[in-house]
């Protein structure tokens, strides 16, 4: 169970970042599904005693992942980016809480 979820978490991170790095623009689809994901690895954590370290690898570099492709844009695309990250930024914070 835990490397299924952890599996699908890298799966849903890296379909959000890798068209954000490639210029591509926001997936909507993605984002919805990587904030899915989080949750429900939250969900499954809350009252275990770790975190799985590559999980906690994925969520720790997944903000300046975001931050750094946002400049890649301007304008209006790079606020939804920046409010994107901040979004999961908080999910994930309330899936590790």
């Amino acid at each position: 169970m835990e490397t299924e979820l952890v599996g699908c978490l890298e799966e849903a991170a890296t379909r959000f970042v890798i068209p954000l790095r490639m210029n591509e623009g926001l997936d909507e689809g993605a984002l919805l599904q990587l904030r899915e994901e989080i949750d429900r690895c939250g969900s499954a954590w809350r009252g275990a005693t770790h975190v799985p370290k590559r999980a906690a690898l994925i969520l720790a570099e997944l903000s300046p992942a975001i931050e750094a492709c946002a400049w890649l844009y301007e304008g209006d695309v790079r606020q939804r980016i920046q409010e994107a990250g901040v979004m999961l930024s908080e999910a994930v914070i309330a899936a590790l809480d």
